[in-house]
């Protein structure tokens, strides 16, 4: 069976092997956006949809990091 997904974002997906390829990475939008060469706005968006999913969580500096993956 084949199914349809939402389009993934290519800098989504690079801002996720950063954060997977370094665990302890903790960078600011301002941060993301030099990282990927991309603009700020386009850096917040991502920031927000992956915290928004639980990928990323945003400390009180403004630093998003890796969420701990739950094993069970």
């Amino acid at each position: 069976m084949i199914t349809i997904a939402p389009a993934v974002d290519a800098d989504t997906l690079r801002l996720r092997h950063e954060f997977l390829s370094q665990p302890t990475l903790a960078l600011t939008v301002p941060q993301i956006a030099r990282l990927l060469s991309i603009r700020a706005e386009h850096a917040a968006g991502m920031a927000a949809l992956l915290e928004d999913e639980g990928w990323l969580r945003r400390s009180a500096d403004g630093k998003y990091r890796r969420t701990e993956p739950a094993f069970s």
